[in-house]
């Protein structure tokens, strides 16, 4: 059977003032009524039960995760001691996966991610597992086919056909690229042999411990004393122990960079992972003068800009392409094309020892 584990982890530092350390992006609503996470958990609903979805995530944010999704059986949340990347996270869950379902199917989803096409992205992953039932030594991540040259994700370069459906095909991978220079984005997107990386992966739970033996063998040992205490009284202060000696490494550079059988499944999804105030804007632009409004906002001649008022009007003249966000305590203001640097705001903020507005 399938099982998710949705990744609650991130910090969101590009949606910094809204998104901060106590309460990142993914337990805000910044596209509907509720937050992105309560919105990946329901994304789910129409293939998998509740009681099969997982969430990790940072022990400061449980209190969070219960608040916003009390329908979760509280043994499916695994509160990490501290951040350590999404290798470990996913070799955790690998591990507390397979006790309960020793041929279990793990689905890895980001909790702050937007999908607009719900139907699309269900039959994606219903051919997903079907693929791994078939072929269990094989992972599979999804691939977003790309819109335009962005440089801000990374890249998956598609290989030969492995299987395909009426709806879907699935590819082995060629190649992982780093995040590109503008030009070779656009030579990525005008050769039509790549995908953006996603983030999302298919596979079975057996396989990737065991690629965790091979590939990462210094996790794979901290896992299996966690296992081993699985289930006994020493278990929770095994799992403190362990976790805080793992080191902190992306799941892409531990094992999908490595592994030998690795599949990429192009998915036109309807996606977005709002990295940023820019991408917000993008996606729910909507009227004739491109502006996205939230909160009060009064404009003159102020075109293409995201205005998100707190508890005060925001009055603007001759604006365009900006980003303002005030977050009661913060006004943040800076050109759209720049929003992906707002991260750079946060590094000033620590060395001018502002700790307490991150």
């Amino acid at each position: 059977m399938m099982h998710a584990v949705i990744m609650a982890g991130g910090s969101g530092t590009r949606l910094w003032p809204r998104s901060r350390k106590k309460q990142p992006k993914q337990f805000h609503s910044l596209t509907g009524e509720n937050s992105l996470l309560q919105d990946t958990v329901s994304r789910l609903a129409p293939i998998m039960d509740r009681e099969h979805v997982n969430i990790i995530a940072n022990k400061s944010h449980t209190k969070q995760i219960r608040e916003q999704l009390s329908e979760l059986p509280l043994s499916n949340v695994v509160a990490e001691p501290i951040a350590r990347n999404t290798a470990p996270a996913v070799g955790t869950m690998a591990v507390v996966l397979q006790e309960r379902d020793p041929d279990a199917i793990m689905l890895v989803l980001p909790a702050d991610h937007y999908i607009s096409k719900g139907d699309d992205f269900m039959r994606v992953l219903n051919f997903a597992e079907e693929v791994i039932k078939s072929d269990p030594e094989c992972l599979l991540t999804l691939g977003i086919k790309p819109t335009y040259p962005e440089t801000g994700y990374g890249y998956i370069e598609i290989g030969h056909v492995f299987k395909s459906s009426d709806s879907d095909e699935v590819f082995w991978v060629k190649s992982f690229k780093e995040k590109p220079d503008l030009a070779t984005a656009e030579h990525y997107v005008a050769s039509w042999k790549y995908v953006w990386n996603s983030g999302m992966f298919v596979w079975k739970c057996s396989t990737i411990l065991d690629l965790f033996a091979k590939h990462a063998p210094e996790i794979y040992k901290g896992l299996m004393e966690y296992k081993a205490a699985l289930g006994t009284p020493e278990e929770e202060e095994a799992f403190q122990k362990v976790y805080k000696d793992l080191p902190s490494i992306s799941v892409d550079y531990a094992i999908m960079e490595k592994a030998e059988k690795v599949l990429v499944m192009p998915a036109d999804i309807g996606w977005s992972d709002i990295g940023s105030w820019a991408a917000l804007h993008d996606l729910l632009s909507t009227e004739d003068d491109g502006n996205v409004v939230i909160g009060k906002h009064v404009g003159v001649d102020t075109h293409n800009s995201l205005i998100h008022a707190g508890n005060k009007l925001i009055a603007t003249v001759g604006l365009d392409n900006m980003i303002i966000v005030d977050s009661g305590d913060v006004l943040m203001i800076c050109p759209k094309g720049r929003s992906q640097d707002v991260k750079a705001l946060l590094d000033k903020l620590e060395e001018q020892g502002c700790g307490e507005y991150l």
